[in-house]
């Protein structure tokens, strides 16, 4: 099957309206600013044909509204893992972990569909990709794939200039690509095209000064996602990463302090925070095994930033100041050494802006697979 340039044209109005600063429509977006107030509610409940933990998930298919398409609503029980946060990240463990959706009869999802959650009232957007040779009784890594500011998840999800992450997860884990908030009330919905500069979409605001109400309800919506892939599907729950863009990188960061217990693995690409951002890291014993990626040129997160993303993973992963050209990831990436066992730090940088280069979503997903 082919998967490149799958795309979706959902309708939809999300009744929170948002303040955040414009951004550039380039090629390369421009993700910082101050944002603005927000009311948005955090309760979960969750929506794809399925009730699960009190959340109610539908498949929004091309041209429908709101809870659009989907099958016949299935009943799920709440037990189970929840996927809040507390608790350390740290080295996980030998042999895979499933979930209570094992062994469940599933059926894929249309990649190409946008799905939904009912999360604190507002209805949230994501794509899901379940891989073509899907055995319910093999549990299998769950990956985020989180775009940037003023764009969407049909970007982060199938277009050329996205992670490539069903490409190169080759039907071995299971992909959620979520949907930002708009900020001013006015976004275009996702749709066939990536979006810049009208999509405006955003994830609780960028550092310095995230805002606090709508990153919790962000926050909400990946606990509904994961709960809505556990509960429908055979995941690995020791074996949950996150690849994010810029203001997705940021996002990422803030995923591995807030929900600490629940990812193994951070992938930011040309994405800062948590140190020097705020919110900042409210989980002292937060540390992940994190692979980054650094622009020498960006002008957005500049390398300084960078820098000190990884000097904060660094000091919470037990590192030492010195590297080691990597001979894994290639040229540009460095591993730092000492690393407490099973959190290791690998640097990468590439000599341009920012953008997410060619093969990072590749990177992330071999250092992935790499944990134990």
């Amino acid at each position: 099957m082919s998967r490149s340039a799958l795309g979706v044209g959902v309708l939809f109005t999300v009744g929170v309206a948002m303040g955040l600063s414009a951004c550039s429509s380039d090629p390369d977006p421009v993700d910082p600013g101050p944002s603005g107030s927000s009311s948005a509610s955090t309760g979960a409940s969750s929506t794809t044909g399925a009730t699960t933990s009190g959340a109610t998930t539908s498949g929004a298919t091309s041209g429908g509204g709101d809870g659009g398409g989907g099958g016949a609503s299935t009943s799920v029980g709440t037990g189970g893992e929840s996927a809040g946060g507390g608790g350390s990240g740290g080295a996980g463990g030998s042999g895979p972990e499933g979930s209570v959706g094992c062994g469940k009869e599933a059926t894929r999802p249309d990649p190409r569909a946008q799905q939904t959650l009912m999360v604190g009232g507002v209805t949230r957007y994501f794509l899901m990709y379940v891989p073509e040779n899907y055995d319910p009784s093999k549990p299998l890594p769950l990956v985020f794939g989180i775009h940037g500011l003023n764009m969407n998840n049909v970007w982060a999800a199938h277009d050329g200039s996205g992670f490539q992450l069903i490409q190169e997860t080759d039907d071995q884990a299971l992909l959620i690509y979520p949907q930002g908030l708009p900020a001013n009330g006015r976004s275009t919905p996702p749709s066939t095209q990536s979006q810049w500069g009208d999509a405006d979409s955003n994830w609780g605001g960028p550092p310095p000064n995230a805002n606090r109400a709508r990153l919790d309800a962000d926050l909400a919506f990946f606990d509904a996602m994961i709960e809505h892939a556990k509960s429908n599907y055979c995941v690995d729950t020791k074996r949950v990463f996150a690849v994010g863009f810029s203001q997705g990188g940021f996002m990422t960061n803030t995923l591995g302090c807030e929900r600490s217990s629940v990812f193994r693995g951070l992938a930011p690409v040309a994405g800062w925070g948590p140190n020097g951002s705020q919110p900042n890291c409210g989980d002292a014993s937060a540390a992940h095994a994190v692979i980054q990626t650094q622009g020498d040129t960006d002008g957005t997160v500049t390398p300084a930033l960078g820098q000190s993303t990884r000097d904060f993973w660094r000091g919470r992963n037990g590192c030492e100041a010195t590297s080691m050209p990597s001979a894994t990831y290639g040229n540009g990436c460095v591993e730092y050494q000492g690393c407490d066992e099973g959190l290791p730090l690998v640097y990468c940088t590439h000599p341009g802006g920012h953008s997410v280069p060619s093969g990072a979503g590749g990177r992330a997903w071999r250092f992935f697979q790499s944990l134990e």
